[in-house]
């Protein structure tokens, strides 16, 4: 089809708006922070899941601590009614009271060591809730880091929706220069998955990268440089370089 000199050039802007367009939508849907984003979903599962591990240690130690003082509470129990008892001496003899002594002395070494297991576990809790701080940090951190290249990503889709939109007039601005049947054949190489038309620099079609025979290039380069033609094998629109 000879399309006039104001035409090619519409077909030329058309076909660099029809690359640009697939350029935005391919951004569109595939947002280039998002490798980010899923780097920073699999570091908030990690980060997650190293907080609970964290917490659980932490959730040992103070049972630990807990039960120390707890065991701690009944040997002060015992030794004070030991004691009492030691103090009063009411019906008791030398034996009684040498007992009573003992078994005072007995709780105090079992609160002693009791008091030693417990200085330990609080040792431990102190390491495991500053390992928890952390672990809630670097969970903050990330979580901080998602919210933002999230939002990055929403507003940089909504940039290129409207992008897409001012292309897409602008294209069919264009096409309304063209003729019907280029415009049609255009657009059935583009629902194809194809770019709709390409411009030719050598005996390949630039869309397909099918070979044009020998006797068909030779042909095309004595006929008219506004002469469009359609490719045998993507069926896209043909424009020879002027």
């Amino acid at each position: 089809m000879l399309i006039t000199a104001e035409q090619r050039g519409s077909l030329e802007s058309l076909i660099d708006l029809a690359a640009r367009g697939r350029a935005l939508r391919h951004e569109h849907d595939n947002p280039k922070e998002g490798p980010a984003l899923q780097d920073l979903v699999t570091q908030h599962k990690e980060a997650e899941e190293q907080k609970r591990e964290a917490a659980e240690v932490v959730e040992t130690f103070r049972t630990q601590v807990a039960e120390c003082q707890t065991l701690t509470e009944k040997q002060n129990v015992q030794i004070k009614k030991k004691t009492d008892e030691l103090n009063d001496g009411t019906g008791l003899t030398s034996r009684d009271l040498v007992n009573l002594q003992n078994e005072i002395a007995g709780h105090e070494e079992r609160v002693a060591e009791i008091e030693e297991s417990e200085l330990g576990s609080m040792e431990e809790l102190e390491a495991a809730e500053s390992a928890l701080s952390e672990a809630e940090s670097k969970l903050a951190e990330v979580t901080a880091a998602g919210r933002s290249t999230q939002t990055s990503i929403k507003e940089r889709k909504a940039e290129l929706a409207t992008q897409i939109d001012e292309n897409s007039a602008a294209a069919q601005t264009l096409k309304a220069e063209l003729p019907d049947e280029l415009v049609r054949q255009f657009e059935n190489n583009i629902s194809q998955g194809g770019p709709g038309a390409a411009i030719l620099s050598g005996p390949n079609c630039q869309a397909c990268g099918q070979e044009i025979g020998g006797a068909t290039w030779k042909s095309m380069l004595l006929e008219d440089p506004n002469q469009t033609y359609e490719c045998e094998e993507c069926e896209a629109v043909l424009l020879r370089k002027g």
